[in-house]
């Protein structure tokens, strides 16, 4: 098979997850899938957003046999410097972030610059997030402290996370919240929880029947809505990071949009003083920082190379839905400093991307890119032809069998066609903006070549290349299992146990796709980089999916909205840090 990177990619690449939201709401469809849609970008242009380009490759490895990327380059000296700006404040990255940094810098009365590599601010994603703000609590929807933060730390296998991480933001996301809705209300828009709404989350094993006990769902997300209450699913577009855009404009934030962030710069006494830019005339500029730094340039999966580097796993994923300005550029600058990062990056992955049988990916219509029925609950193999796991687990969980246990990180779901009455009435999304799982949908993913039919197992067997005695063995161990009604290799739930009996029989292939990456630049409770030593670097701060010290190796998709909900509310405790604003210190 050739190589991932460079699998052919399908003409509905190019749109985001917001993208498939907005048209799947524009086609009617009432619900989305939530759970994973968070993140923290660097503000490309919009049609930059969910590019179909696969990353950059990175630069050879270094003499020393570490990858170069690691390699600081050589200074910008005084002299090559075209233009020097003196402000309190420059945040690296115009995304979901650091608008919110910079409104609040700027209502705040300091002179605060905004660099941002792409055209124009980071297109609006689906939520924001937090916990028991007021438009959550006047509903009555409240959340535990400690049940989130013990239970988030076991779920996304913590390790480089620290609970206290997860306190701080439980306890600060309430006030950022309101802080937020107060600006928002002014605008005339309103924020509105979630879990108030009558709209289920798909294909994630909350709230379905067989959802797996082990996974404790904590549906936090907020979404922006008109003055109407209407928000994406239900034709309220709101633009919401032009509207922070505005908001900060109006305060006195000055964007500097086509001017990459290149270098940090630190003083003899250790602490950052500034950035080095590259404008549009690739000139350097260099604006000295008298308060403070953050670096809020998003995630590092535009380069393949760094991506690798710090989750080898990821080099397997076959779709790419990214941001290919996201190319590690606040990490590596941090880095270069003497900033240190965490050990291993985790992705934002989407578990039941179709491929065909040759490692490339189809054509399919509209904005499906999940075959129908394939992503349910059914029967799935490794390329051997090997039972790989618990297949209702929630919706991220699926990826990371297919990543580290298979070989080209693919899976096959195997069903048959009495799938429909023997499957739990309710019990998954027909329509979704990922899938439609109707047999209508099946039929034609198997005139299209992403689905296949056959009228015998054996026949299956070959087409699919499955060794025979492997996949002979975990078929008929599966279905005795069925018949048993209970899964004792990996415990899947009774309700989805459905013997595949009933010919013809269908298997289709699918692979993991990946928005962003999480894992960067270690900090502490107050969002101020630390070095190799864990001291804090003076003046340098980071928020986002360019920080570190939150996640482990596994994206929590049960914790809905922390990429974006952790991001802005810690790119916002950095501003209030940075000018010595009072917030919640409860771990410090």
């Amino acid at each position: 098979m050739e190589n991932k990177f460079d699998a052919i990619e399908s003409e509905h690449q190019g749109l985001s997850r917001r993208d498939f939201l907005v048209g799947a709401a524009l086609a009617g469809v009432g619900t989305a899938m939530v759970g994973t849609m968070s993140g923290c970008a660097s503000g490309a242009p919009a049609e930059d957003k969910g590019s179909s380009e696969t990353p950059e490759t990175g630069a050879e490895a270094g003499a020393s046999g570490e990858p170069a990327f690691l390699t600081p380059p050589n200074p910008i000296s005084d002299d090559e410097i075209a233009e020097t700006i003196d402000c309190d404040i420059v945040i690296c990255g115009a995304g979901i972030c650091g608008l919110p940094a910079s409104m609040l810098a700027a209502e705040s009365g300091a002179d605060v610059h905004v660099l941002e590599k792409g055209s124009s601010y980071g297109v609006a994603r689906l939520c924001t997030a937090g916990f028991n703000s007021d438009v959550q609590t006047k509903l009555g929807l409240t959340t535990d402290r400690k049940e989130f933060v013990t239970s988030t730390w076991a779920i996304s296998n913590g390790v480089q996370g620290r609970t206290s991480s997860y306190g701080l933001w439980f306890d600060n996301s309430g006030p950022y919240v309101n802080w937020l809705e107060g600006i928002f209300n002014s605008k005339g828009y309103q924020l509105i929880p979630a879990a108030s709404l009558d709209y289920k989350i798909t294909n994630d094993g909350i709230g379905m029947p067989g959802a797996s006990p082990l996974w404790q769902a904590f549906a936090q997300m907020i979404f922006f809505a008109d003055s109407e209450g209407k928000f994406f699913a239900t034709g309220g577009d709101v633009d919401w990071t032009g509207i922070m855009e505005e908001y900060a404009t109006e305060k006195g934030a000055t964007f500097h949009y086509g001017q990459p962030a290149v270098q940090l710069i630190r003083d003899d006494s250790g602490r950052c003083t500034g950035v080095i830019a590259k404008n549009e005339s690739e000139e350097y500029v260099k604006y000295n920082a008298a308060k403070g730094v953050l670096l809020t340039t998003g995630d590092m999966s535009g380069d393949r190379e760094m991506m690798a580097h710090y989750n080898v796993s990821l080099s397997k994923i076959i779709r790419y839905n990214i941001n290919t300005n996201d190319t590690g550029d606040g990490q590596k600058m941090g880095m270069w400093i003497g900033a240190d990062m965490d050990e291993f990056a985790c992705g934002d992955l989407w578990p039941f991307a179709a491929v065909m049988t040759d490692g490339t990916l189809p054509k399919l219509d509209g904005t499906h890119f999940y075959a129908g029925v394939a992503n349910l609950p059914v029967f799935m193999v490794d390329g051997a032809g090997r039972r790989l796991m618990a297949e209702n687990l929630p919706f991220q969980s699926p990826s990371i069998p297919k990543l580290t246990c298979t070989s080209d990180g693919c899976a096959w779901s195997i069903w048959d066609s009495a799938w429909k009455e023997k499957f739990p009435e309710g019990g998954y999304m027909v329509e979704d903006y990922t899938a439609s799982n109707t047999q209508e949908e099946v039929d034609k993913n198997v005139e299209l070549g992403v689905t296949f039919k056959f009228d015998t197992i054996d026949e299956l067997i070959e087409h699919c290349g499955f060794d025979k005695d492997i996949f002979t063995a975990s078929f008929n161990r599966y279905n005795e299992l069925c018949a048993a009604g209970e899964d004792l290799d990996f415990y899947k739930d009774p309700l989805w146990m459905t013997p595949i009996d009933t010919p013809p029989f269908y298997a289709s292939k699918h692979c993991s796709s990946m928005t962003s990456t999480r894992g960067g630049l270690k900090n502490d409770e107050r969002c101020r980089v630390l070095d190799k030593d864990g001291k804090p670097i003076p003046g340098l701060y980071v928020a986002g999916n360019t920080a570190g010290s939150f996640y482990g190796n596994v994206y929590p998709p049960n914790v809905m909205g922390s990429g974006i909900g952790h991001g802005q509310c810690f790119a916002w405790l950095a501003i209030k840090d940075i000018l010595g604003m009072d917030y919640i210190h409860a771990n410090i």
